[in-house]
């Protein structure tokens, strides 16, 4: 009988317990919380679509429109995104200053467009990654 008694009382007890957390707002806070989450994980999707998305239109904007050779075309704009990567959390008047640098090594190269479809995925890439940073 004893035992009969103990798993009745076990039985109670979870079922005292389940209706505790149903009527608490615990339930509640976890929901919203996993709400919350989704939310952040459709953001963070959505930002990298559209930064890969205009990652892409700008190398075939410098291969197609401005005929530049693919492999340039491919390193100086996955350049721009990586020093954009390093010094995103900068100032904004050294972020300026980077674009202004990448701008004027255009003209004395004399590959001035392609250089400010670099500064665009440079300026692409920081707003990229505050957004990111703000989301998570």
């Amino acid at each position: 009988m004893d035992k009969k008694e103990s798993a009745v009382n076990d039985n109670d007890l979870e079922i005292v317990e389940i209706a505790e957390f149903k009527r608490g707002g615990v339930h509640k806070k976890i929901a919203m919380n996993e709400e919350r989450k989704r939310r952040q994980r459709r953001r963070f999707y959505g930002i990298t679509a559209v930064y890969a998305l205009g990652f892409s239109a700008a190398i075939l904007l410098g291969i197609f429109v401005l005929h530049m050779p693919v492999p340039v075309v491919c390193v100086v704009l996955t350049l721009e995104a990586l020093i954009a990567a390093s010094f995103y959390d900068l100032r904004v008047w050294v972020q300026i200053l980077v674009i202004a640098v990448g701008v004027a090594v255009g003209v004395i190269f004399g590959r001035l467009p392609l250089m400010i479809l670099g500064g665009v995925v440079y300026l692409g890439a920081a707003l990229t990654l505050h957004g990111m940073k703000r989301i998570l």
